[in-house]
C-alpha cells in the first residue's frame, strides 16, 4: 500500500514545477578578472525596501486535526511574538504535521473504509489488467487521488480546507519569529546578504501553491500599500523592488497587469521566475509523452524514483502489463491528477505556457459550467502572457520600472535532481534547454535556444550568445539585464554568487550585465553540503580547540579567525590554506563548477583527517545487484515490452 502512494507520489511530483534558480557558462569568464568579496562587507545603503515573492514549494502550510487550533493560530503567534506564551513555545505546537507542498502524512487516509474499498478495486483491477486492457475504475482512481489530496484542494473561493493554515508574515524579517526565521534562510539561505542590507528592510510575501492567482496578486497589492509602503515605512520610501522566485512570477506578473501603474514597484529582479509557465505543465495537460518513454518507463526510470533495489523489481514487474495497457493506466493516474487537482486550481493552471493554452482550454473547460469560474480566471491569465512584453515595456518606460532576469540552462526537463526524475518523461524533455524544469524561454522571456546539447543554426550579436551557441538573450526583453548561470539546478538557493547578485540588483547596485563584476555567463555552483554541515561542524571544532565558550563560540566565525593571522595551532598551516581557498572561492563571482566542487572536497578530506568525519567508504554499486543485472538483460533483450508483447510478437512471427 505505501508502495502504491509511493508512485502516486512520484506521478504528482510533475505538479510540482517552480522553486528558485539556475543557469549558464561563458568562455569570457575566463578573461575577466576574478572579483571577489570580502566576507565581512559593511552595510549596505537601499532606497526601497525588498520584497521576496515565494516558489511554488517555499511557503510552509499547517495540518491541524481540529479546524479551531487552525483558528487560534494568530492569537498563539502573538503571544510567541510578544514574548506571553511560555518559554520555548513555537506559533505551530499545536500543527499535526507540515509540508511546503503536497501533504506528507497519508496517516488519515488509510483509517478511512471507502478509502481502503477504493484501493483494493485499484489492486483487483490492476490484476485483471495483464489480460490485456485497462480494468482499473476511474472512480476508484478519482476517490483515491481526492482523499490523499484532500488537504490540497481548494474550493470556489480558492481557500484550503479549515484545518489547514498558511502563514503570512505582515511584518518584516527582523520581527520574524524563530521558526519563520527558518523558514525563510531555509529555502533562501542569504542571511549574510540580507543582514547587510537590514533585516528591517527585506519582507517575504508567501501563499499557498493551490491557490488563486489574482488572490494571491490583489494581497501582494495590500501586502505592499498598507505594510510595507504604509505600517512599518520607516523611511518614507515611496517604492519595492521585487523578487519573484519561480511560481512568484505568475503572482508579479498579475500585480503588475492589474495594479502596475499605481507606480509602486521601482525593481523586479526575477529568479528563474515562470514568465510564461512551463512546458512540463503544458504536457501534462496534453498527456504529450516523449517519444522514449517507453525506454524509461522499462529501464531504470522507476528504479530512480522509487528507490532501490525495489524500483528494479517494479521495472520488471511492469512488463506484466501490454505496452498500450501500461499507457492506459498511466494516462488514467496523470488524468486523474489533472482532472482532480491542477483544473481546480488557477494558481497552476497559470503554469500552462500562453501557445499552449487554447488547446487546454478547448479539451477541458470549454462546455463545461462547472469550471466556468475556473476558465475566467485561467483567461484573464491567458491575456496577461499574452501581453506580457508590451506590458513590462510600458512600465519600464512610463513609469521607471527595471526587470532582471536571473536564469538557468544546458539541462533537460528532469536532467539533474532525482526528484524530478519523471520529468523526463515529457514529450518537451527531448527539444528543451531549461533549468530541469522551466525552458529557458520563460525564465529569460524573449530568449531562444536550441535544445540541449544542439547549437543554433543562427543567431545574433554574439555578445549576447551562449558559449556553448545553445541560447541567444539578444531578442530578451532587457538584454543587457539577463545573467544566465550553466548547469544550474532551478533551486539556485545553494548558488551563492546567483543569490548575491540579486541582493546587489534589488539594491542598485548592479543595473547591467555588460558592465558588471557578475559574468553574463557563469557556471553553477553548490554549497550545500558546505553550508549546512562542513563549515558549522570544522566551526564549532575549531572553537572548542581554541576553548571558547558561551557567548564567545555562539559568536565565533571561522572567516574573520582565517583572515585574522591570529590562528594559534588550532589547525595546521596547510590546514589553514585549504580553508582560506574555500572563503576565497565562496568569495569569488566567477564560478567554475569542477573547481569550487574540488575546493570543497578538499575540505571534507581535511575534516576527515581531523577526525571530524569518518572518510565514507566506498560501497557496493547497484549496477552489481541482481535485480538490476536481471532487469537490463531482460531490456537488452526484449527491449519496451510487455511479457505478453513479447509473446505475441513471437507466435506472430
Amino acid at each position: 500500500m505505501k508502495k502504491f502512494v509511493s508512485i502516486l507520489l512520484c506521478l504528482s511530483m510533475l505538479i510540482s514545477v517552480v522553486s528558485v534558480a539556475a543557469f549558464a557558462n561563458d568562455s569570457k569568464a575566463e578573461q575577466i578578472e576574478v572579483e571577489t568579496l570580502s566576507g565581512a562587507q559593511s552595510a549596505v545603503s537601499i532606497d526601497c525596501p525588498i520584497i521576496f515573492v515565494t516558489g511554488i514549494g517555499q511557503s510552509y502550510s499547517y495540518f491541524y486535526e481540529d479546524p479551531a487550533d487552525a483558528a487560534d493560530y494568530e492569537n498563539m503567534l502573538k503571544a510567541v511574538k510578544d514574548g506571553t506564551a511560555p518559554a520555548g513555545t513555537r506559533e505551530t505546537d499545536k500543527a499535526k504535521a507540515r509540508w511546503n507542498l503536497f501533504c506528507n502524512d497519508f496517516s488519515f487516509a488509510f483509517k478511512e473504509p471507502a478509502m481502503i474499498f477504493a484501493l483494493l478495486r485499484i489492486v483487483g483491477g490492476l490484476m485483471l489488467s495483464t489480460l490485456g486492457h485497462n480494468f482499473i475504475p476511474e472512480s476508484a482512481v478519482n476517490k483515491v487521488v481526492r482523499t490523499l489530496f484532500r488537504y490540497n484542494l481548494i474550493d470556489e473561493e480558492g481557500k484550503l480546507p479549515a484545518n489547514m493554515v498558511t502563514p503570512r508574515c505582515y511584518y518584516p524579517l527582523s520581527e520574524y519569529t524563530d521558526e519563520q526565521r527558518e523558514n525563510f534562510f531555509r529555502t533562501v539561505p542569504c542571511e549574510e546578504m540580507v543582514d547587510q542590507i537590514g533585516r528591517d528592510n527585506v519582507y517575504c510575501f508567501n501563499y499557498s501553491a493551490f491557490s488563486f492567482t489574482y488572490n494571491n496578486a490583489k494581497d501582494l497589492r495590500t501586502f505592499i500599500n498598507d505594510i510595507v509602503l504604509g505600517e512599518y515605512n520607516k523611511t518614507g520610501a515611496e517604492k519595492v523592488v521585487l523578487i519573484p522566485m519561480s511560481m512568484g512570477a505568475s503572482v508579479v506578473s498579475a500585480y503588475l497587469q492589474k495594479y502596475g501603474t499605481e507606480g509602486k514597484v521601482a525593481r523586479v529582479v526575477s529568479i528563474v521566475g515562470a514568465w510564461y509557465g512551463s512546458d512540463v505543465i503544458g504536457d501534462l495537460m496534453e498527456l504529450n509523452f516523449a517519444d522514449n518513454a517507453p525506454e524509461l518507463l522499462y529501464n531504470g526510470i522507476v528504479a530512480e524514483l522509487v528507490g532501490e533495489p525495489a524500483g528494479y523489481a517494479v521495472n520488471i514487474l511492469l512488463r506484466i502489463f501490454p505496452k498500450k495497457v501500461l499507457r492506459s493506466i498511466i494516462d488514467e493516474l496523470l488524468g486523474t491528477l489533472v482532472q482532480n487537482i491542477i483544473l481546480r486550481t488557477p494558481s497552476l493552471l497559470a503554469l500552462i505556457p500562453y501557445e499552449r493554452y487554447p488547446a487546454v482550454r478547448a479539451k477541458y473547460l470549454e462546455n463545461n459550467p462547472e469550471l466556468a469560474y475556473i476558465m475566467k480566471m485561467t483567461d484573464d491569465y491567458y491575456e496577461c502572457q499574452k501581453g506580457l512584453e508590451d506590458r513590462l515595456r510600458m512600465l519600464n518606460s512610463d513609469y521607471g520600472v527595471e526587470f532582471y532576469f536571473l536564469a538557468g540552462y544546458d539541462l533537460i526537463f528532469g536532467g539533474y535532481s532525482s526528484d524530478y526524475k519523471f520529468f523526463q518523461f515529457m514529450k518537451s524533455a527531448e527539444t528543451t534547454n531549461s533549468d530541469e524544469i522551466i525552458q529557458i524561454s520563460s525564465t529569460a522571456p524573449g530568449s531562444v535556444y536550441a535544445p540541449v546539447g544542439q547549437k543554433l543554426a543562427t543567431y545574433g550579436d554574439e555578445e549576447y550568445v551562449t558559449p556553448d551557441k545553445s541560447v541567444d538573450i539578444s531578442g530578451c526583453f532587457f538584454p543587457d539585464h539577463v545573467w544566465l548561470f550553466k548547469g544550474q539546478k532551478h533551486e539556485l538557493e545553494n548558488n551563492n554568487t546567483a543569490l548575491r547578485l540579486s541582493l546587489d540588483l534589488a539594491c542598485g547596485k548592479v543595473t547591467s550585465s555588460s558592465n558588471s563584476i557578475y559574468p553574463r555567463f557563469n557556471e553553477s555552483r553548490d554549497l550545500k553540503a558546505l553550508n549546512r554541515n562542513y563549515l558549522p561542524d570544522l566551526r564549532e571544532y575549531v572553537a572548542a580547540k581554541l576553548g571558547l565558550k558561551g557567548e564567545q563560540a555562539v559568536s565565533f566565525s571561522l572567516e574573520d579567525w582565517v583572515n585574522s593571522g591570529e590562528t594559534g595551532d588550532a589547525l595546521s598551516s596547510s590546514q589553514i590554506e585549504t580553508l582560506k581557498a574555500v572563503f576565497t572561492m565562496k568569495n569569488s563571482v566567477v564560478n567554475n563548477r569542477t573547481e569550487d566542487d574540488k575546493v570543497i572536497e578538499n575540505l571534507y578530506d581535511m575534516m576527515c583527517d581531523l577526525g571530524i568525519y569518518e572518510k565514507s567508504q566506498p560501497t557496493e554499486k547497484s549496477d552489481n545487484s541482481f535485480l538490476k543485472k536481471l532487469n537490463d538483460r531482460v531490456y537488452k533483450i526484449f527491449g519496451a515490452k510487455g511479457f505478453v508483447d513479447i509473446f505475441s510478437s513471437i507466435f506472430s512471427k
